[in-house]
C-alpha cells in the first residue's frame, strides 16, 4: 500500500462546530518542508444518524466507506511550519454525528474515518466553563462560598469543588465520576440560586460540591467522541475502585470487575486511582452527613436514589436515609413518585458503599428517574429546554434537603 501523504486526523468540537487537524506525512514534508507547492486537499463528510449514544462505540465506524460521504472541501490550505493544517467545518450542526475523512492529490486512499458529535457547549459544559462558573461564585460570595483542590486528575488536571455556607453541617453533591453522565450544569445553578436566595438557610445547612470528578475523559466527551465515556483516562470504574469490599468481583452490566477490558473496570487495587483520591479527600475533609452523586447520562439526572447493598437491612441506616430522600423527591417532583425511594444496589468498591462502611454516612447515586420525557438524556438528546426542567427540580430537591437538615438541627438528630 502506497505511504499516505495526510496523517494523524483528528476532530475536535469546538464552540457549536467541528474543527479538523491532521498533517503532512513526514516523505511530503520532507520533499516541500517550506509548503511552496501546497497539497490539492480534499474533505469528506458523512453524517451518521444510526448512531446511539450509550449503545454503540467506537467499532460502529469501522468499514464506513467513504464513497458514501459528501465532498465539503477542495483546495489548497496553508500548512502551519508547512506540516499542519486546521479545517472549520462552518456547516457542521449541533447534535449531529459524522465521520470525516482527507486526501490529496497523489494519496490513493482517504485518511479516516474519524468520528465527531458536535454537542451544545450549553448542556454538556467544558471544563472552563464549570471552573469560571465556581471561581466567579466564590469571587461573588465570599462569606458564603470558597473554591478548594482536593487532588489532580491522571493528567495532572485540578480536581476542584465549592463549599457554601455551614462547613459542620453540610450535605455533598458529586459530579461525575461517569464522564459522560451528570453533575456541573445540574448543581452549580443550584448552588448559585441558593447563595443569591437562601444565605439564612446555607448559614443552618451547608453545601460541598464535587462537581467534575473524572475531568480528563468528560473533555473528551465535550470535544466531541461520539462514544459513552465511564472510566478515567486509565481506564478504570472510579465508583468500583474504593476501597469497600473492593476484591469482591461484581458482574454488573454483564462485565467482570477485575476484567482491565471491561468498562467497570475496579482497578489494580483500592484507591489506584488520582481520582477516587481526590473524592475521599472531598468526603474527608467536608465530613457530610450526606452526600449525592449524579449519574444517568447527558448531564440529566433523575430523583431515583440507589445507595449501598451492603446497607440493606440496616434499619438505623435508613431511619437517617429515609427522610432525606423524602425530602429530595419532595421538592424535585411533588406528588410524583416514578420509581421506589431507596434502592440497595451499589456495588462493591462503589462511592456510596465506602461512604456506607467506612464512614457511616448516606450517600446515594441518583439515576433515571423513569419520566418519558427524560428518556432523551439515554441518547445523548438532552436538550437546552430539558436541562433547564432539571435544573429547576434539583434547585427545589437539594433546597427541601438543606431545610431537612436545618429543622433537625434543634430536634437531636444527627
Amino acid at each position: 500500500m502506497a505511504r499516505k501523504l495526510l496523517f494523524d486526523l483528528r476532530v475536535k468540537a469546538e464552540s457549536g462546530k467541528a474543527v479538523l487537524y491532521f498533517g503532512k506525512g513526514t516523505p511530503a514534508y520532507q520533499a516541500d518542508p517550506e509548503d511552496r507547492n501546497p497539497l490539492n486537499i480534499r474533505i469528506y463528510r458523512k453524517e451518521e444518524p444510526g448512531f446511539v449514544f450509550g449503545q454503540d462505540y467506537l467499532e460502529y465506524f469501522d468499514g464506513i466507506d467513504p464513497r458514501e460521504a459528501d465532498l465539503i472541501f477542495e483546495g489548497r490550505l496553508p500548512a502551519k511550519n508547512g506540516k499542519t493544517y486546521m479545517f472549520a467545518d462552518e456547516t457542521a450542526e449541533i447534535g449531529r454525528t459524522y465521520a470525516y475523512w482527507v486526501t490529496a492529490d497523489g494519496q490513493e486512499a482517504p485518511t479516516g474515518p474519524v468520528p465527531v458529535r458536535v454537542r451544545d457547549p450549553l448542556v454538556w459544559w467544558p471544563r472552563a466553563a464549570v471552573e469560571g462558573y465556581m471561581d466567579r461564585l466564590a469571587a461573588e460570595f465570599p462569606a458564603l462560598a470558597a473554591a478548594e483542590e482536593y487532588g489532580r486528575t491522571v493528567r495532572g488536571r485540578p480536581i476542584r469543588g465549592l463549599v457554601l455556607g455551614n462547613r459542620r453541617r453540610c450535605v455533598a453533591l458529586v459530579g461525575l465520576v461517569h464522564a459522560g453522565e451528570s453533575g456541573p450544569e445540574l448543581m452549580l445553578p443550584a448552588a448559585e440560586r441558593l447563595l443569591r436566595e437562601c444565605g439564612d438557610l446555607l448559614a443552618d445547612a451547608g453545601l460541598a460540591l464535587l462537581p467534575a470528578v473524572n475531568i480528563d475523559m468528560r473533555e473528551l466527551q465535550t470535544e466531541g467522541v461520539p462514544a459513552y465515556l465511564r472510566t478515567n483516562f486509565n481506564g478504570v470504574d472510579i465508583n468500583r475502585n474504593f476501597p469497600a469490599h473492593w476484591e469482591t468481583v461484581d458482574t454488573s452490566y454483564g462485565q467482570d470487575t477485575s476484567d482491565p477490558h471491561v468498562t467497570t473496570y475496579r482497578g489494580e487495587a483500592p484507591f489506584s486511582e488520582p481520582e477516587t483520591r481526590a473524592l475521599a479527600a472531598f468526603a474527608e475533609r467536608t465530613e457530610p452527613l450526606a452526600a449525592f452523586s449524579f449519574h444517568c447520562l447527558a448531564s440529566i439526572c433523575g430523583d431515583r436514589f440507589l445507595t449501598s447493598k451492603f446497607a440493606e437491612g440496616d434499619r438505623a441506616f435508613a431511619e437517617r436515609a429515609v427522610p432525606l430522600l423524602e425530602a429530595y423527591t419532595e421538592g424535585f417532583g411533588p406528588g410524583e413518585r416514578p420509581a421506589p425511594l431507596l434502592q440497595f444496589e451499589c456495588t462493591a468498591g462503589s462511592f456510596p458503599s465506602w461512604m456506607y462502611l467506612a464512614r457511616g454516612v448516606p450517600a446515594f447515586d441518583l439515576e433515571y428517574d423513569g419520566r418519558p420525557g427524560a428518556r432523551a438524556a439515554l441518547t445523548d438528546g438532552t436538550t437546552r429546554e430539558l436541562l433547564r426542567e432539571y435544573q429547576e427540580r434539583h434547585y427545589r430537591g437539594i433546597r427541601r434537603v438543606l431545610e431537612r437538615i436545618r429543622d433537625e438541627e434543634g430536634s437531636g438528630h444527627p
